[in-house]
C-alpha cells in the first residue's frame, strides 16, 4: 500500500516538476506543498477560487491583557453532543490528555439532552457548556430547529483560539494528537502553504479495521474529524446553515475552504477512534436525510459532480495499527450494550 502511493507520488512529482520547468517556474516551493496535499495523487479538480482573496484575521495574541484575564487558547476543541453522556465523559477524557502542555479550552454544545449530560456539563470547570434545546415533537415526529452547520457554527464563533478542533461525542482522540495537527499545519506554512484545514485519521469502529481521510467531490481533501483554522472558516463562511440537514455540510465546508484559496491537509500522526455500532450503520444506510444531504451537496458543486471529478473520490488509508487497542477498551461496553438493545427488539 505504502510502496503503490510513494510511486504515484513520485510520478506526480515528476510531472509538476516537468510541467514548471517548461515554463520556467522555479519548481521547488510547488513541490513542496505536494508534500502536504494527501489528495494530490489523484490530481484533484478544485472548486473555482473565489473572486476576492483569503482574509487572514487572526487574533491579536501578542498584546497586552488585562492581568486578571488569562491569554487567549492556542487551541480550541469543539464536540456536539446530545443524550450520550457515557460517550461523552470518554470524549472528554481523550481531549483532555491531549491538551496535557496546551493551552486549550473545551467547548460543548449540547442539543437539549436528557440523559444527565447537562448536570454533568455543569460541573466541569474546564469545559465551556452552551446549551440549544434542539430538538421537539410536532405533529408525532421528531424535528430540529438547527441544522448541523449552525448548531456547529456557535461553537465555532464562540472559540477563542484561532485553530479549531472538531470531533463528535463519540469520538476517542489517541495520544498527541492535537499537537502532531499543530505541528503539521506549522510544518506546511513553513513552505509557504496557506493551511485552512487539517484532516485526523478515523475509522468507524467496530465496522471498520483501516484508518483514513476522506477524499470528497473532485477528490477534494476534507475533514470528517480535524482542526480549523480560524481565519480559513471566516473566509468560507463558516459552516452552511441552511442547505444541509446534517451529513453533508462538513464535505461543503471543506470545498468552501478550498475554494477561498486554503489548503486541507492531512496529519498522519493524528488519530481518531469514531465508534459506530450496528445499529447507527443500518439507521444511516437508510437515511432518507443522508440522500436529501447528497443531493445538496451535488446541487452546490455541479462544477465538480461530472464522471471524472467523482471517480477521483475515495478515501486515503493510513498503513498503521493501534497496538494499545484502545477502540478495544474504551467502547467495548458501549458495543455489548447495542447488541443487547438489538437483540432485545428481535434483530439479534
Amino acid at each position: 500500500m505504502a510502496t503503490n502511493f510513494l510511486t504515484r507520488a513520485q510520478t506526480r512529482l515528476a510531472a509538476v516538476t516537468s510541467k514548471l520547468r517548461a515554463q520556467k517556474v522555479d519548481p521547488r516551493p510547488a513541490l513542496a506543498h505536494l508534500l502536504f496535499l494527501a489528495d494530490a495523487e489523484v490530481d484533484p479538480i478544485r472548486p473555482q477560487r473565489a473572486k476576492t482573496a483569503p482574509k487572514r484575521r487572526v487574533f491579536a495574541n501578542n498584546g497586552p491583557r488585562p492581568p486578571s484575564i488569562d491569554a487567549r487558547p492556542v487551541i480550541s476543541v469543539v464536540l456536539g453532543s446530545f443524550n450520550r453522556l457515557p460517550l461523552l465523559r470518554r470524549a472528554i477524557e481523550s481531549v483532555r490528555a491531549n491538551l496535557d502542555n496546551l493551552r486549550g479550552e473545551i467547548i460543548v454544545i449540547d442539543g437539549g439532552s436528557s440523559d444527565g449530560s447537562i448536570d454533568w456539563l455543569v460541573e466541569q470547570k474546564d469545559i465551556v457548556a452552551i446549551v440549544q434545546h434542539n430538538r421537539y415533537v410536532a405533529g408525532g415526529q421528531t424535528r430540529r430547529r438547527m441544522s448541523w452547520g449552525r448548531f456547529m457554527n456557535v461553537g465555532f464563533r464562540a472559540a477563542g483560539a484561532d485553530r479549531i478542533v472538531m470531533i463528535s461525542d463519540d469520538c476517542y482522540l489517541l495520544p498527541d494528537a492535537i499537537s502532531n495537527a499543530l505541528t503539521r499545519i506549522e510544518e506546511a506554512e513553513r513552505v509557504g502553504l496557506a493551511v485552512g484545514a487539517c484532516a485526523f485519521y478515523f475509522r468507524n469502529w467496530p465496522q471498520e479495521s483501516d484508518y483514513y481521510v476522506q477524499r470528497t467531490l473532485g477528490g477534494n481533501l476534507m475533514v470528517n474529524h480535524g482542526l480549523y483554522c480560524r481565519a480559513a472558516l471566516s473566509a468560507a463562511g463558516y459552516a452552511n446553515e441552511d442547505d444541509y440537514a446534517f451529513y453533508k455540510a462538513d464535505s461543503d465546508l471543506s470545498l468552501a475552504i478550498w475554494q477561498a484559496g486554503y489548503a486541507v491537509i492531512d496529519a498522519p500522526g493524528s488519530v481518531c477512534e469514531h465508534f459506530m455500532s450496528q445499529e447507527e450503520a443500518v439507521r444511516v444506510s437508510n437515511n432518507a436525510t443522508l440522500e436529501y444531504d447528497r443531493r445538496q451537496l451535488h446541487k452546490r458543486w455541479r462544477q465538480l459532480t461530472g464522471r471524472a471529478a467523482t471517480q477521483k473520490m475515495g478515501k486515503k488509508k493510513l498503513d498503521w495499527r493501534d497496538s494499545t487497542g484502545a477502540a478495544e477498551r474504551v467502547f467495548s461496553d458501549q458495543l455489548a450494550q447495542a447488541g443487547q438493545r438489538e437483540a432485545s427488539d428481535g434483530r439479534g
